[in-house]
């Protein structure tokens, strides 16, 4: 409700049609005839009706007679965290802005950063603002969202982003709706990303711990484990040097998570698409680095796709495993820039 101010005589009242109804409802119009002059049966109505009203008003948190500056409704817990969200987000490409106007060596990275908040806060929804116009004096209003200082730096841009991948991580693994802790889980992990880009060591990569494991992986979870599993055996049959070693150190790992999920039963799904892609990335790019960076960009993106409303740790885990993912792509030379990896609106 967006009550106007007492004083304000010649704005019209944006009380609810409910409030206006019970102004309505007991009030005498002029025309009518005199009050002394109704049956008695009319005058017990119009006192009812009255009554009615001054409850109604009461309950719409107006004074009769004076108006009153009502407060703002409560925001509910997710409403809130949904906002905080759109702020922190705000505040990233607020800083990456500065940043990237700075000129300094890393200018280009936080141009990037900048124009992905951009794609970030459209999904959130942006920051909630009760007024389209100045506040009403004695009316409660909200924060103006925040902007970063004028001389701010790299430093600030990934403080900025690591306090947002901690609220982030925090509101997937609480929210109760499915489609938006996975936007919140995508946000965590490309601030992380991005995060990284700028100091490598901001944020540390732990991917799944296959010894800690309670419950078997979703199959199509399984099914992208096992396809990079064996697109990276095959690239380290034809590896040498620098690549083989990542190779063997990816398969490593993806049958250490494959094995796991299968001791604790499940659905086997390991007869994937084990196709190679039918061309390369580009010319400069050969078919089995393509390869290596198509199966862990899906692995990252499956992750994401099977978080669940309220998933706790299992959402935290999840996030965990895309980030390290997206990480393995970015080895094998993958951009793993997108705004929001594995989120579609």
């Amino acid at each position: 409700m967006t009550p106007t101010p007492a004083t304000d005589s010649a704005a019209p009242s944006p009380e609810p049609a409910a409030c206006r109804a019970a102004y309505a409802g007991g009030s005498h119009r002029p025309g009518s005839a005199p009050v002394g002059a109704l049956p008695r049966r009319v005058l017990l109505r119009r006192a009812g009706a009255l009554a009615a009203a001054v409850a109604a008003t009461a309950a719409c948190g107006v004074r009769l007679g004076e108006g009153s500056p009502a407060s703002l409704p409560t925001v509910p817990a997710q409403e809130a965290m949904r906002d905080a969200l759109a702020r922190q987000t705000t505040l990233i490409g607020s800083t990456a802005d500065v940043v990237a106007r700075s000129g300094g060596q890393q200018s280009a990275q936080a141009d990037a950063i900048a124009v992905a908040a951009r794609t970030q806060l459209e999904a959130l929804g942006g920051v909630w603002d009760p007024w389209a116009t100045p506040v009403p004096t004695t009316y409660e209003t909200v924060s103006p969202a925040p902007s970063a200082a004028a001389d701010a730096d790299v430093d600030d841009l990934v403080s900025a982003l690591t306090d947002g991948l901690g609220q982030a991580r925090a509101a997937a693994a609480a929210c109760e709706d499915a489609a938006t802790a996975r936007l919140y889980a995508a946000l965590a992990v490309a601030w992380s990303l991005q995060a990284r880009t700028l100091n490598a060591d901001a944020v540390e990569v732990s991917g799944r711990d296959a010894s800690a494991l309670a419950e078997a992986l979703p199959g199509v979870l399984l099914a992208a484990y096992d396809a990079t599993r064996y697109a990276l055996e095959e690239v380290a049959a034809r590896s040498s040097d620098e690549a083989r070693t990542r190779a063997e150190a990816d398969v490593v790992y993806t049958k250490a998570v494959i094995s796991a999920s299968l001791a604790l039963g499940g659905e086997d799904t390991r007869l994937a698409a084990y196709a190679a892609p039918t061309q390369a990335a580009d010319s400069a790019t050969s078919l089995d680095v393509t390869w290596a960076r198509q199966a862990w960009l899906r692995v990252e993106e499956t992750e994401l796709a099977q978080v669940a409303p309220a998933g706790g740790e299992a959402t935290e885990a999840a996030i965990d495993a895309a980030l390290y993912a997206a990480e393995r792509a970015r080895a094998w030379g993958a951009a793993a820039d997108d705004p929001l990896p594995g989120y579609s609106a």
